[in-house]
């Protein structure tokens, strides 16, 4: 499923307890998570390094960085969120490249297990 993005590319809610995050190696697949609203994977397949990937609080600004370090090129990890208080689906989320390049906008989380940074937009599954 391709999203209707504004400008670039976004994500769920920051003021989750609980993050789990694991490095995988590389982006080729990821394992089922279509039912869990919670996770997903994300993963750079564009040509630059991912920076930051940050998502909107519910009071509409963007929470802190999600990467612990920068994320180079054909790398992943997977989100895992959780936060009872939190029923939204669709966030902004904002994706931010080493050369100071940034996708925002808006992903539906609710069944989605994979989001993609490309060298054009952000797409999630």
């Amino acid at each position: 499923m391709k999203p209707t993005f504004q400008t670039a590319v976004a994500l769920r809610a920051a003021l989750f307890a609980g993050v789990l995050v694991t490095v995988l190696s590389g982006a080729s697949h990821a394992k089922d998570m279509h039912s869990d609203d919670w996770s997903f994977n994300f993963f750079n397949d564009s040509s630059y390094t991912v920076t930051q990937f940050r998502i909107t609080e519910q009071n509409g600004r963007f929470g802190h960085n999600w990467l612990s370090a920068p994320m180079a090129p054909g790398h992943g990890m997977t989100l895992e969120f959780s936060d009872p208080l939190d029923n939204r689906c669709e966030v902004m989320t904002r994706v931010v490249f080493h050369d100071g390049a940034v996708f925002d906008g808006t992903v539906n989380y609710c069944g989605t297990a994979i989001v993609r940074a490309t060298d054009d937009w952000l797409y999630f599954e």
